[in-house]
């Protein structure tokens, strides 16, 4: 199995690492393309061989001179939102790194499998052509840690390769990985449709779901369309009866995932997302920024009200008043 990664070549990156089957061969295909990286790595402690896969996975770094960041989270099983917890632990824990050591692209091991439970699950809930069409090969976040923040690249490079193709290269090259007994554990959503559903649709059917996610993830990125307005802090978007794909997208550039009941009010009033993120509008455009308190003199009140400036987005823009002038044709 070959990979075109050229595009990593320049880019100091940071690779998702756990020693399970995915992340595992992506070390070595990354290694074998020449990629430069160092690895993070959440050890939960959910599992007897947890310390045994931390291990190994130190050897393995230390063996091909990677830098690797270990996290031990203390987590417990029986969590009601154990998944939940999971992701946040973990993306925290990236989102640390890469500031604190100025990294600027994650490697996720997300594979097409993954992909394929990600449409189900949403197809489950009630979902459109983007929420189906689910992860991008390639996307952009911004990370914060402390007084750090940063936009950064997220790459995935297996999104098109299917779990029997991994694991088929892993046995050709004879090397060794982790099985995570929890993805047997069916009380979990996804685990329960991949052991009764998508594994063996996948088995069968691995080309044209290949085919069908490239064709979902074009259709996703008309329907997105582009922002009005971007510069990494505040993000315009038209009001459309599409916008809300577009706030969801720049949520995420800002560090916050949006919830469902959040989707569905913030085009309907002003709101403030994890205490993190402002949305906000007038007649034809919403503004997404982050969300900041600070003390304001009278004459900058005045001069808001006077361009009519949403009222949650001041604050930023009263301690970011060089952005004022390419908000202007949008007020």
């Amino acid at each position: 199995m070959r990979l075109e990664l050229q595009y990593l070549k320049d880019k100091k990156s940071l690779l998702a690492f756990s020693y399970g089957v995915d992340s595992t061969a992506l070390f070595y295909l990354l290694k074998s393309a020449g990629v430069e990286f160092d690895c993070a790595m959440v050890n939960y402690q959910t599992r007897p061989s947890s310390l045994d896969e931390e291990l190994s996975a130190k050897k393995l770094c230390d063996k091909f001179d990677k830098k690797l960041f270990i996290y031990r989270a203390n987590l417990n099983l029986t969590n009601s939102n154990f998944e939940k917890t999971a992701r946040d632990i973990r993306y925290d824990f990236f989102a640390r790194t890469m500031c604190e050591f100025d990294y600027d692209t994650l490697i996720l091991a997300h594979q097409l499998n993954d992909a394929l439970e990600w449409l189900l699950m949403q197809l489950s809930k009630g979902s459109g052509t983007v929420g189906l069409a689910g992860m991008m090969p390639h996307s952009k976040k911004r990370v914060e840690f402390q007084n750090i923040s940063k936009d950064i690249d997220i790459v995935r490079p297996l999104l098109g390769v299917s779990r029997n193709e991994i694991l088929e290269f892993l046995h050709s090259e004879n090397i060794k990985y982790f099985i995570d007994s929890s993805n047997q554990n069916l009380k979990f959503a996804r685990n329960k449709i991949r052991a009764e559903f998508s594994d063996e649709f996948m088995r069968q059917f691995s080309s044209g779901i290949k085919k069908s996610f490239e064709l979902l993830r074009n259709d996703a990125r008309l329907l997105l369309g582009e922002f009005e307005y971007d510069n990494g802090n505040i993000f315009v978007v038209a009001k459309s009866p599409n916008s809300i794909n577009l706030i969801d997208q720049a949520c995420k550039r800002l560090g916050v995932l949006m919830s469902q009941k959040t989707r569905q009010l913030c085009t309907q009033s002003d709101c403030v997302v994890s205490h993190r993120v402002a949305i906000t509008s007038n007649q034809n455009y919403y503004f997404i920024a982050p969300y900041i308190k600070t003390i304001m003199d009278k004459k900058i009140k005045e001069k808001f009200r006077i361009l009519k400036v949403p009222i949650l987005l001041r604050p930023y823009l009263a301690a970011n008043l060089n952005q004022l002038n390419a908000l202007d044709k949008f007020l």
